[in-house]
């Protein structure tokens, strides 16, 4: 049978099974962890014969979708940035993943920038 040892920062904390005393382990159902498991922050859970424990490769597993080195949706955050800074492109702290593979997209697509004035000045020649 689990038991479920309560860690919060309050004396008592009430769950859909019963109310946990800090510092003290309680015997719970499989049943009762199982359907009660998201109100258990601060706990210390053993003996649960659920638990499900994913190897630290497949939390963080990185995928290349066109197995060309190039940053795609497969791709960690992380290692987008890694990959923009190699790149010498310029990032900074709280762009999304979404925000980065769109700087990816402009560092290997770059739009070329008419300068007015020169447009300008081959339109006049033209006509002359």
């Amino acid at each position: 049978m689990p038991t479920v040892k309560y860690n919060g920062p309050e004396p008592t904390r009430r769950v859909g099974f019963g109310m946990l005393i800090r510092g003290q382990e309680q015997k719970v159902s499989q049943a009762d962890l199982d359907s009660f498991r998201t109100q258990l922050l601060n706990c210390d859970i053993k003996g649960d014969a659920n638990a499900k424990k994913a190897a630290p490769e497949e939390v963080f597993e990185q995928v290349d979708e066109g197995d060309d080195g190039i940053p795609d949706n497969g791709w960690t955050r992380a290692n987008i940035v890694g990959w923009l800074k190699e790149a010498g492109v310029q990032t900074r702290a709280g762009l999304t993943k979404a925000q980065l593979l769109a700087r990816v997209d402009s560092h290997l697509n770059p739009t070329e920038e008419v300068n007015e004035s020169e447009a300008l000045a081959e339109d006049n020649g033209d006509e002359q």
